[in-house]
């Protein structure tokens, strides 16, 4: 008897939070969201088995050694120097080193040209035409590869760290979080920091972030989508551009047709975002970003890589020479619930 009132009391307790917790979300048919994760999407099996059979690349350390067995002899603009060069003005010729790409049907992403042919991937989930050439490139790669690889630590680390990273998107016209045929979706950054657990390693929902109207104007994207079983479903912005800061480095990602695929909750969203990211903006995202010690600390040979992400490119072909200029990519991302505060703009003073 009083398990049962116990249980009774719980349940009555449980309801009106958890309308609570709708209710206080969505307000006037809004509810908006801040990025705290963001990685490129690799699909991986133990020690990388399935998708990397034959092992992982090797980095710059391998590489010089290779190239250079007697490099105490030579003259340094000969060696370091000549592959610091490389690695800031790369280009297509071979290197002599074999590139290691994913193998196996599998990948993360989404379908991205409504077309499946011999060289999509499979979904885990069994759908078809997945487009993401990013991941047959840095699959092998052990920076890439989580939870230990540095790419994987920093830059999904700097995501929550850097206020200069802080993009959001705000969704409008909703009617309800788990279907609505038509809803409208912003693309903002925020200028805040974020409101974290007691670790200060995580982000808690139900802070507020204040629009970036100065710096951020040029960032804000509009789209629509609709929800469909609580997953969000947007239509392709033709540009957008995402900051990120890594190691205090600015950068940006380049990115077209991109379009989110996200599982919401009234705290939080989780899912993809995938697009064609612009090849030389992917890779200078990568470089600048990194030093070489940090790049030979995750095997990343930024020559090699260069080179696949070029021969992997499959979309937007340069109009004088027909090479396609991006790559299909796809990323995790993780979101946590914020409410968006848009302050207009201050007057500008005018001479009397």
């Amino acid at each position: 008897m009083r398990t049962s009132f116990r249980l009774l009391l719980g349940l009555v307790l449980a309801a009106p939070a958890m309308s609570y917790g709708q209710a206080s979300t969505l307000r006037d048919g809004r509810i908006a969201y801040v990025m705290t994760d963001l990685f490129w999407s690799v699909y991986q099996t133990e020690d990388g088995c399935e998708e990397c059979p034959r092992g992982f690349n090797d980095g710059p350390r391998e590489q010089f050694e290779a190239l250079f067995p007697n490099h105490a002899a030579l003259d340094v603009t000969r060696t370091q120097l000549h592959q610091e060069v490389l690695t800031w003005l790369p280009d297509t010729e071979p290197d002599g080193f074999e590139f290691l790409e994913a193998e196996g049907p599998y990948a993360y992403g989404l379908n991205l040209d409504g077309e499946v042919s011999d060289n999509d991937f499979q979904h885990p989930d069994g759908t078809p035409g997945i487009d993401n050439q990013v991941y047959r490139a840095v699959a092998c790669i052990i920076g890439f590869r989580g939870p230990d690889g540095v790419e994987y630590i920093f830059q999904n680390k700097a995501i929550i760290d850097e206020p200069y990273n802080r993009m959001m998107i705000e969704l409008s016209d909703v009617d309800d979080l788990v279907n609505d045929d038509a809803v409208q979706v912003h693309l903002y950054r925020g200028r805040d920091e974020l409101l974290k657990d007691a670790t200060g390693e995580g982000a808690l929902p139900g802070g507020t972030q204040r629009v970036d109207r100065r710096w951020g104007e040029s960032l804000i994207r509009h789209t629509t989508g609709q929800i469909v079983d609580g997953v969000l479903i947007t239509e392709p912005m033709p540009d957008m551009v995402m900051p990120w800061m890594n190691l205090r480095v600015p950068s940006i990602q380049l990115f077209r047709d991109a379009r989110f695929r996200l599982d919401l909750t009234p705290t939080g969203a989780r899912g993809l975002l995938a697009a064609y990211a612009d090849v030389d903006t992917w890779y200078y995202q990568l470089i600048r970003n990194d030093s070489t010690h940090h790049l030979s600390n995750g095997q990343i040979s930024g020559i090699s890589l260069y080179r696949a992400l070029r021969r992997l490119a499959d979309a937007y072909p340069d109009p004088e020479t027909g090479a396609p200029t991006a790559i299909s990519t796809a990323l995790d991302v993780k979101m946590t619930q914020v409410f968006v505060l848009d302050e207009p703009s201050a007057p500008t003073a005018t001479a009397e």
